[in-house]
């Protein structure tokens, strides 16, 4: 009997981990496999992805737009009430088998309190991974609580979810999906990526750039942004180094950062795109020096690539540093110094390629495909998690223990 499946996707960083996945799935006979669109995918501002979610020809069962265009800190958790409702309603309807969500957002939650209370399991992929600082962090453990099965990206992910109260045979270390997609991408020239972006990097003399708001820093989302363009300026005057900018995701904070990019939009070494076709994007990241930002591909998906990382502020602290991340303050000398070391430093980039890769080896999907295959749908002990306070056992007296 065929299984089917949605997956939920509502940002485009996390539909890079999810698509690998999802074709996985939809290329083989077990399986009917449809994709619920959401969020910024759906915006004009974010630059309406959903237009190279329907070139991937994935089947797209319904779309959800229930983000709020504001800058206030109320805007998210309204959108995880308007997508419970409406994502209630499609599930209902299409009546799945299994429910497949991805880290830490808005779309995560919602899909998981769903699923709990409509008995559709919930496949979440990225559980047990930190990121201290952030209002995600707590909503990703969340989402691990609720969810029936686990894809973790690292060992030491799946430890933590054991250490959680996770039920061992729930959790498989499969690695990051989002290596797949890389893995497989057609490699284009340096003349192809500069006639595409209408700027010239042909002598490979660039850096990337991902900066995202954090909830708890929100008031300085501007400030941290300008010194951190501010220093990519300077070493573009002094050392004609180029930056390559993508806009930055949608939580609180995000205006202001858009603020700081307007601000160097007629700058002869940095130049920003809302979003760019992925297999564009992945040929950038080759060919870079250095990624600058906070964005998580410089821990997840940045050693896959050998590439160094300059990781600025106090986002992505707490997750797994394979070692080509450096973390630096926003002061403008700190990060000029840090991206000089990543760029020119030739002991340092040997030392970076050396590195061991953590997070997997680009065949995540396809040992996600083969457990979801074999999971046995008639075993009712995948929707009863009645293991999970085991990990306040140790709290409670040797009475109470005799009667659990």
């Amino acid at each position: 009997m065929m299984r089917k499946i949605l997956a939920i996707t509502g940002i485009r960083s996390e539909y890079d981990i999810l698509y690998p996945v999802v074709d996985e799935l939809r290329n083989r006979k077990a399986f009917d496999v449809g994709v619920v669109v959401c969020g910024a995918h759906l915006s004009d501002w974010h630059g309406f992805t959903l237009k190279k979610i329907e070139e991937d020809g994935v089947k797209i069962v319904d779309k959800i737009d229930y983000l709020f265009m504001t800058n206030r800190k109320t805007q998210r958790v309204k959108g995880v009430g308007i997508l419970t409702y409406a994502l209630s309603q499609t599930i209902e309807r299409e009546n799945p088998d299994f429910l497949i969500v991805v880290g830490d957002r808005e779309e995560s939650i919602a899909t998981a309190l769903v699923g709990n209370y409509m008995d559709v399991l919930v496949a979440h992929i990225g559980g047990g991974d930190p990121v201290y600082g952030n209002a995600d962090d707590p909503i990703r453990h969340a989402v691990s609580k609720l969810a029936h099965i686990h894809f973790t990206t690292t060992e030491l992910y799946a430890e933590y979810l054991r250490k959680m109260g996770e039920e061992a045979w729930r959790i498989f270390n499969v690695g990051n999906p989002a290596l797949d997609r890389i893995r497989i991408t057609p490699t284009k020239s340096l003349d192809q990526i500069s006639n595409f972006l209408n700027f010239d990097i042909k002598d490979r003399n660039f850096v990337v750039l991902i900066k995202h708001p954090l909830s708890s820093e929100k008031v300085n989302s501007y400030l941290h942004m300008k010194v951190t363009i501010e220093s990519l300026a300077e070493l573009g005057k002094e050392y004609g180094l180029k930056t390559i900018g993508i806009y930055p995701n949608t939580d609180p904070g995000s205006y202001d950062i858009l603020r700081a990019i307007d601000e160097y939009k007629n700058s002869n070494y940095i130049k920003f795109y809302k979003t760019l076709p992925r297999e564009m994007f992945v040929n950038i990241l080759r060919n870079a020096l250095c990624l600058v930002g906070n964005s998580s591909m410089g821990i997840l998906e940045a050693p896959f690539y050998k590439l160094p990382v300059v990781n600025v502020g106090s986002r992505q602290k707490g997750r797994l540093n394979a070692g080509n991340v450096e973390f630096v303050s926003h002061k403008k000398e700190v990060i000029k110094k840090a991206v000089l070391k990543a760029c020119y430093d030739e002991n340092y980039r040997k030392y970076v390629k050396s590195l061991e890769n953590p997070y997997g080896d680009g065949f995540a999907s396809k040992r996600i495909g083969d457990i979801l295959e074999n999971i046995n749908l008639n075993d009712k002990k995948w929707w009863t998690k009645k293991l999970s306070y085991i990990s306040y056992i140790s709290y409670i007296s040797k009475e109470t223990k005799e009667k659990i």
